[in-house]
């Protein structure tokens, strides 16, 4: 079996390969913000998990691809604000969040470029994604920076404030995964749908 030591990598990227094509599926989320302006910003996120249910914090990790010290619009705004909207991804907005994913200029507003609809938070500022079946109304908790050029991150912990979830996707009070039909990313271009559910009772 090879083995690889992270400081000997030529290249970051390659160790960013490995992260990816290893550590999945990775949960998607739907990243909604408003700049001080009012500027309108909506991006993917695979580097996402819960971090705990009481408080009830969500965290995800944008990674800087950006050159030089740009921040990426999600974590700027975020720093002005404070606020956010995780939308959960299901397959049939699978392609209009990868139009979202794109390296547009600053100020694009992604609903537009998406098709996606936006429409009004219950307590926080930026919108929510109608087309989404569960969306969580944030408020920045933490912010912690990892690394200082490429391949780092901000990582953004939000403490949830306000959940939506359609009730479609529900049986009784739990959600039907069935119903959700959550997409994650896998490596490269691959997405993936929920696959095979299997159960496994705790010791």
């Amino acid at each position: 079996m090879p083995e690889f030591n992270p400081l000997l990598f030529k290249d970051p990227k390659e160790g960013y390969r490995l992260l990816t094509g290893a550590v999945v599926p990775r949960p998607i989320a739907l990243v909604s913000t408003l700049s001080a302006t009012g500027a309108r910003n909506l991006a993917p996120f695979s580097f996402f998990n819960v971090v705990c249910y009481n408080p009830m914090i969500l965290a995800f990790f944008p990674l800087r691809f950006k050159q030089g010290e740009e921040l990426k619009d999600t974590v700027t705004n975020i720093k002005e604000t404070g606020e956010f909207v995780i939308s959960v991804v299901t397959e049939a907005m699978a392609p209009a969040v990868n139009a979202c994913s794109g390296k547009y200029p600053h100020g694009i507003d992604e609903f537009e470029v998406s098709g996606l609809t936006p429409v009004p938070s219950r307590i926080v500022r930026p919108f929510r994604v109608k087309e989404s079946p569960v969306q969580f109304e944030c408020r920045l908790h933490k912010m912690i920076a990892f690394g200082d050029g490429e391949g780092g991150c901000d990582a953004v912990f939000g403490e949830v404030v306000q959940v939506g979830v359609d009730e479609s996707v529900m049986d009784g009070s739990r959600i039907d995964i069935g119903k959700l039909n959550p997409v994650a990313r896998l490596a490269g271009a691959q997405w993936s749908t929920i696959g095979k559910i299997f159960e496994l009772e705790r010791p």
